[in-house]
């Protein structure tokens, strides 16, 4: 919590100097490889109650007529039947099937062109992660993400090198430092800090320039509001190594995630975040927004 509490600081300083030296974010921290950054749509099937292999199909297709060229999904449901028990880390074979007859569905809808990126959110252990790695390699993903918790890097690299799945984490680990054992022994193919809460703009710059060492790419993990996918868009348009950003279906589907910023241009054009040339970051907090969405009874800081 310190450490993103200061990523919050540390992102409004990078907007002040950017506003009181008339230069967007991208120029300060040394300028831009891109126009453009390009994203995946979290689909948000997982909340649901219909989680077919046809239900995720066509939300998946619902996505790439949005203009998206990359969706992402969770295949971790915690109420799945077919678990062992509420404790047990290790997926059953009928969870299993479960999981590959999903994201087949989701390729069979979107064809062979689009990026499918898949989550586990760490819920898992080393063998279950290693199995479906392996498992998944025919419906060829962009990534599997966080099969298992953070904190055993060894372990990533055993499921790493038993798949040519490609393994990312980075969500759950902090600072530079965080990153270095991961890379150093190879354990993870993508890296996705989440830079909301990673140690801010120009730490998320320092890790992805650390992850070009071991020619490793970056794709952040993002889910905050659109002031902080146009922060993160900064970063990621100021490294060469950028592979993808995480955008949420939210911010189509819920009226408030656009009431509380102002902005120009469209948040997002046939996949892609057009990358703010404005001073700063280009995204202000609506602050009438805010106070219409803020829990009632609770003091506004302003």
């Amino acid at each position: 919590m310190y450490i993103s509490v200061l990523s919050a600081v540390e992102t409004a300083l990078w907007d002040l100097t950017g506003k009181a030296l008339g230069m967007p974010v991208y120029q300060l921290l040394g300028g831009k490889f891109r126009d453009k950054i390009r994203v995946y749509c979290d689909t948000g099937a997982y909340r649901e109650t219909d989680t077919s292999a046809e239900a995720f199909g066509k939300s998946a297709k619902k996505a790439v007529d949005m203009g998206f060229n990359a969706v992402k999904y969770d295949i971790d449901e915690r109420n799945d039947p077919n678990k062992y028990d509420a404790y047990n880390w290790t997926a059953s074979q009928g969870e299993l099937e479960r999981m590959y007859n999903q994201i087949a569905g989701v390729r069979k809808a979107v064809g062979p062109k689009v990026d499918i990126c898949v989550d586990m959110h760490g819920r898992y252990d080393m063998t279950t992660g290693r199995r479906v790695a392996k498992m998944m390699e025919p419906l060829n993903l962009l990534f599997l993400e966080e099969p298992i918790p953070a904190e055993n890097p060894e372990a990533y690299k055993q499921i790493r090198e038993a798949s040519n799945t490609p393994i990312c984490a980075g969500e759950n680990h902090y600072l530079a430092h965080g990153f270095r054992k991961l890379l150093e022994i190879g354990a993870v193919d993508i890296i996705m800090p989440d830079l909301q809460k990673a140690g801010g703009l120009g730490e998320g710059q320092r890790i992805a320039n650390l992850a070009n060492l071991y020619y490793v790419p970056f794709a952040p993990h993002m889910v905050a509001s659109y002031l902080g996918a146009m922060a993160s868009s900064h970063v990621c348009a100021s490294v060469p190594n950028f592979l993808i950003l995480e955008w949420q279906i939210y911010f189509h589907e819920e009226p408030m995630f656009k009431e509380i910023v102002t902005f120009d241009g469209p948040m997002v054009d046939k996949g892609f975040i057009p990358l703010s040339n404005k001073p700063g970051i280009g995204v202000e907090i609506n602050e009438e927004g805010m106070k219409k969405y803020a829990p009632k009874d609770v003091p506004f800081f302003v």
